[in-house]
């Protein structure tokens, strides 16, 4: 697991388990305080319902109370005028009372006047209630209130009603009224709807506010990836230029010693064998036999001289770079039989050794890129210096590039860019209109002047 991952795990996990944690924990606490709060609503109203029952029914009692209890004109007549009084008396559209014998035979009720007469004792709802059974158990008790479906005129259907009825003893008839509550499951489905709105908004608001923290999370986290990813990449450019420094140290020193000792040993060995082959004078096989050992020598003079110039070039120390190119070009045209022109300006030395070496070795790299793998049979290198940038091209009338152009993944190339990057320069590579390849290298040079390098 990455750094970055364990990160990302250790500071977004914990946010993200603690925010769903909150909005469980929120809507399980609102979703039981929904049901409390609509259930309070609930009785509230159906207390203002039951004791408005109370009241209307108190003012029927009222309306027959002489009656009811002087009977004038006997008690017939008494009972008569009352059931038209009852009859008569409504309050809204579904406002009525009703009066229904001990029976369960109904004598009032001026909304459906098809049960006058007739006896209900065994009627049900839609859910099974004995309607008149348990308004007369209520109503027995001393009044009471009851809960049961029936219909509504005003509409035409059935609807939850919640009834309220008293005995009269005297004539054994059970007196009633009722209000419909459908529009409470209406109220009450309201406030559990803003409720629920509410609650959701809280959530959103917790989702909106995790995000945002994710969010900046993601950002610190990024950020500090980019800062660590930073500072190991300047690391890892310092170690690679230390690393190239200390090749072109040792190649100088080994090159050093190869010129200046090995080269040496192995001249003073061709005198000595020179010697023998002068003096041996008459001597056929001891002279072929000398002069077979000096062609070895020269050979091997030639070939440690090759290497100490491969390893380090003298004259890049003795004479700077323009010269070490000129040079270096020649010794390819001899070697591959490609044409090598270079056009080199005369430039301040205003570019450390080690940024010379680099932009040598990447000339070095071309040119042996240029005979493995462009078909050329000429390359075009430039060296030229401006006020604050030095720019080296190499261009062939090779092949050309491949298609995709290749990136720094091969080796070469690699090496090529890190030089160039180590130094502050930036490296293309291109295809030439008319076939080839482009290279173009850009260097910043120092401010100051220094001594005029020979181009």
């Amino acid at each position: 697991m990455t750094f970055k991952t364990k990160l990302f795990v250790i500071t977004v996990l914990p946010l993200v388990a603690v925010s769903i944690l909150v909005g469980a924990i929120t809507a399980f606490q609102a979703s039981r305080l929904i049901e409390v709060q609509t259930s309070t609503v609930e009785q509230r109203i159906l207390a203002s319902k039951r004791q408005e029952l109370q009241n209307t029914v108190a003012l029927a009692l009222t309306s027959i109370k002489i009656l009811y209890d002087h009977e004038p004109g006997g008690r017939q007549a008494a009972q008569e005028e009352a059931k038209r009084i009852l009859h008569d008396v409504t309050f809204g559209e579904d406002g009525y009372f009703f009066v229904y014998l001990r029976d369960g035979t109904n004598i009032v009720h001026p909304k459906l006047p098809h049960l006058v007469g007739n006896k209900w004792w065994d009627l049900q709802d839609p859910k099974g209630d004995f309607v008149i059974r348990n308004l007369m158990l209520a109503a027995q008790s001393g009044g009471g209130f009851h809960r049961y479906i029936w219909d509504k005129p005003s509409i035409g259907v059935e609807a939850e009603k919640l009834g309220y009825a008293v005995m009269l003893d005297k004539w054994d008839w059970m007196l009633g009224t009722g209000l419909y509550i459908d529009d409470i499951a209406q109220q009450v489905d309201a406030i559990r709807a803003d409720f629920t709105a509410n609650v959701r908004q809280t959530l959103l608001v917790i989702f909106l506010i995790t995000m945002v923290a994710i969010l900046l999370i993601l950002s610190a986290v990024a950020t500090v990836s980019f800062s660590e990813q930073k500072f190991a990449d300047g690391k890892l450019k310092e170690l690679t230029h230390r690393i190239v420094d200390i090749q072109e140290q040792e190649r100088k020193r080994v090159s050093s010693e190869l010129h200046d000792s090995i080269s040496q040993l192995l001249v003073s060995v061709r005198y000595g064998i020179e010697m023998i082959h002068s003096k041996a004078a008459g001597t056929l096989d001891l002279q072929r036999q000398a002069e077979n050992c000096l062609r070895i020598l020269d050979d091997a003079i030639s070939e440690v001289r090759r290497i100490s110039k491969d390893l380090r070039p003298s004259v890049l120390d003795d004479m700077g770079l323009a010269a070490a190119l000129v040079s270096l070009a020649k010794d390819f045209e001899s070697q591959s039989g490609i044409t090598v022109r270079v056009s080199t300006e005369r430039c301040r030395a205003r570019l450390s050794d080690s940024a010379k070496t680099g932009l040598y070795r990447v000339v070095q790299e071309a040119l042996t890129n240029v005979a493995k793998h462009a078909a050329a049979d000429e390359v075009r290198i430039a060296l030229s210096a401006g006020v604050k940038d030095l720019t080296l091209s190499i261009e062939d009338n090779g092949v050309g590039l491949p298609s995709p152009i290749p990136t720094a993944n091969g080796l070469g190339i690699r090496n090529m860019l890190e030089r160039v990057e180590t130094h502050g320069g930036t490296m293309t590579m291109s295809r030439l209109p008319l076939g080839g390849t482009a290279i173009r290298v850009t260097m910043p040079l120092a401010t100051s002047n220094g001594p005029v390098e020979a181009a």
